[in-house]
């Protein structure tokens, strides 16, 4: 269906939008370009940053290399004189080691002692009380393997300068072991030097951010592990978005970004690898740049206003325009639009204007002569019209009685269906303790169960048809008559060989064969024969399983030990005829005793569509349900069965036939 338009608003269209889509390009352009400009000169300025950083930090790498040169002979003949000042570590824990440290020439304030047990991994004597009791096991399994080869080796390792973690000042740090190995000495040495030289690098990184207003911020991370920045020894919270960009940059050595919002500011981080050779210090590190945005967004939105300011005039400009244009135009197609409105709306009496002397004086002239045929064709419609409504309003009779005749049917039908199922009291005093679930989806039902008891045994059966409604209810009367039949001629047969009869009478029946054309109608059923005498019950099923719970242990050859609900799954096929065709069923043989429950049952219940993703009830749900219920009274269960089934239908329309029985033995 066309969509209505005018002559105006066609004109807006075809001139308007192609203005429109180029003043949105033009825009979205400007502040693409404007945006690529900011962002290219922040990045040559970041870049920039970072190679003075990386001079900075090759500067400070030389440095300290030279003066870890220098000390490297001296904390060798400090950590050796205090090894052999050890030879003997019976009273190493209790030594006074500030008259060892003045001893062997080392500066108290600048110079430490650490004596690590290599069993516990604890600081038991240092001139550092800080780190006294200290457990350096806890820094890692590499660094406890790290020590323990030390002592096992009697290795003899100084380290190059590193940040301690309680000051932040770079500290050199040698281990030895005892010639015994059961202790390790770590000496740690400060210099005034080396913290001179981060004095300085301190103050070229304050220096870097004072020469950009916009950098906030300008440091090194180093420690892939647990970032801290070299100058400050601040460690980034284990949650701030900015630990994971430097761990991310640490790990995929690539450069990374952070946008965020900072004290009402927007600030971007950059996040670049850097990889050192030259340096003990550090292998690997990353710089962080922060920028202050705030400025550069400002500017954006200005552009972005900009735009929409000229986009706004230009757009008022050209619909002006157009209106004025069009004004005359369209003013005497509006009024033969109005007359014809008229017309249209039931007053055929009325015709259009005739007034003029141009193409629409033309078309109101014609207009008026088809409107006077429409009105002697819509005469003769009504007629018709009117006789056609007799016509239909009888045969809407005929059919209200047929329908009522075919329903009375039915419903006659169900009433021979009620009468040849077990009624409660029938059913209450074969089987003492038992409830019948039955809910049709129809008037008349598929689904039927069946009770008799012949030579002080009960049989029990739940069936489900083919089919429900009037054809389920015809297979369900065949069946009802059939197992009649069959256990009325022989009431001593198993389970099985019943299910097996009952086949073969539905196959000649049916006069069901091979062949894709034949019926191919049947019936899954499970069927229990319960002998109290001998408390035996045999069970067979056709697609339809039985469901246990047993009050006690059982040893049954059919039962697995188990508290649980036990399920005895049927043989995969159907009471009809079947490519497999007729091989016999299974009779299975359980010993049961007093408190054991019993459920037969079709799929109409596990198959009901309902709940809130209107999906099946499902087996496993079914299942649970039974296990909750199990062990409540009779009545109980099946009130609770049937309020469950109704509450997961909703308003969603019955599936199937529903039958479920229980029997308490």
């Amino acid at each position: 269906m066309t969509k209505k338009t005018t002559i105006f608003r066609q004109l807006i269209l075809n001139v308007i939008i192609p203005v429109i889509i180029a003043l949105l390009l033009l825009g979205i352009l400007n502040y693409k370009n404007t945006r690529t400009i900011l962002e290219d000169a922040n990045n040559r300025k970041n870049l920039i940053i970072s190679d003075e950083i990386q001079s900075i930090m090759a500067f400070q790498d030389a440095t300290l290399n030279i003066i870890e040169e220098n000390l490297n002979k001296s904390v060798a003949e400090i950590s050796g004189k205090i090894i052999e000042i050890f030879n003997d570590t019976k009273n190493i824990e209790q030594a006074d080691l500030m008259e060892v440290q003045l001893k062997v020439g080392m500066i108290p304030g600048m110079e430490d002692i650490y004596i690590i047990n290599t069993i516990s991994g604890i600081v038991v004597n240092t001139t550092f009380d800080k780190d006294r009791n200290l457990n350096v096991f806890n820094f890692g399994e590499s660094y406890k393997n790290y020590l323990l080869d030390i002592a096992q080796n009697r290795k003899f390792i100084s380290e190059g300068f590193t940040p301690e973690t309680s000051t932040n000042r770079l500290k050199k740090y040698t281990y030895g072991a005892t010639k015994d190995g059961k202790y390790i000495i770590e000496t740690g040495h400060y210099s005034k030097k080396v913290d001179d030289v981060k004095s300085m690098v301190k103050q070229r990184f304050y220096k870097i951010m004072q020469k950009d207003s916009s950098i906030a911020f300008a440091g090194l991370y180093i420690d892939s592990d647990n970032p801290v920045e070299l100058n400050s020894g601040q460690i980034i919270k284990k949650n701030d978005a900015r630990k994971k960009a430097v761990l991310a940059a640490f790990a995929d050595k690539k450069r990374k970004s952070l946008d965020t919002i900072e004290n009402n500011k927007h600030v971007h981080y950059d996040f670049i690898y850097m990889e050192r050779k030259n340096t003990t210090l550090y292998k690997s590190s990353v710089i962080v740049i922060a920028s202050d945005r705030s400025a550069q967004i400002r500017l954006l939105r200005l552009e972005m206003i900009k735009s929409l300011l000229i986009f706004g005039l230009t757009l008022f400009v050209v619909i002006l325009l157009i209106y004025n244009k069009t004004k005359t135009i369209i003013m005497p197609v509006k009024k033969l639009v109005n007359n014809v409105l008229r017309i249209s709306a039931g007053n055929l009496e009325e015709r259009a204007e005739v007034e003029g002397n141009n193409e629409i004086t033309t078309l109101s002239e014609k207009f008026n002569e088809m409107l006077a045929k429409i009105e002697e064709y819509y005469a003769m419609l009504e007629e018709k019209v009117r006789q056609r409504t007799a016509e239909i309003m009888k045969q809407k009779q005929q059919i209200e009685e047929q329908t009522k005749r075919i329903t009375d049917s039915i419903h006659y039908a169900k009433r021979i269906q009620d009468a040849i199922l077990p009624p409660e009291p029938v059913v209450n005093k074969m089987l003492k303790n038992a409830f019948v679930l039955y809910k049709p989806k129809e008037i008349v039902s598929g689904d039927f169960y069946w009770m008799t008891e012949h030579n002080n045994r009960i049989f029990v059966a739940a069936v489900d048809c083919t089919g429900h409604g009037v054809p389920g209810a015809f297979m369900s009367m065949l069946g009802f008559a059939f197992l009649n039949q069959i256990v009325g001629k022989s009431s001593d047969l198993e389970a099985a060989d019943i299910l097996f009869k009952l086949r073969e009478s539905v196959v000649d029946s049916l006069r069901q064969t091979d062949d894709i054309k034949s019926s191919k109608d049947g019936m899954d059923i499970s069927l229990c024969i319960i002998d109290y005498q001998s408390m035996k019950l045999q069970w067979a099923g056709a697609n339809n399983p039985l469901y246990l719970f047993k009050s006690t242990f059982s040893n049954s050859e059919d039962l697995s030990p188990c508290n649980d609900l036990i399920e005895i799954k049927a043989d995969k096929m159907p009471i009809g005829i079947t490519r497999k065709g007729f091989i016999p069923f299974t009779t299975h043989h359980i010993d049961i005793e007093v408190g054991d429950m019993i459920y037969v049952f079709s799929d109409g219940f596990a198959d009901q569509f309902g709940g809130p993703e209107n999906w099946k009830f499902m087996y496993s749900n079914f299942k649970k349900l039974l296990s909750d219920i199990h062990e409540l009274p009779i009545v109980e269960q099946k009130t609770i069965l049937d309020k469950t089934i109704e509450d997961w239908k909703l308003n969603t329309e019955q599936t199937d036939d529903i039958l479920v029985i229980g029997v308490k033995i």
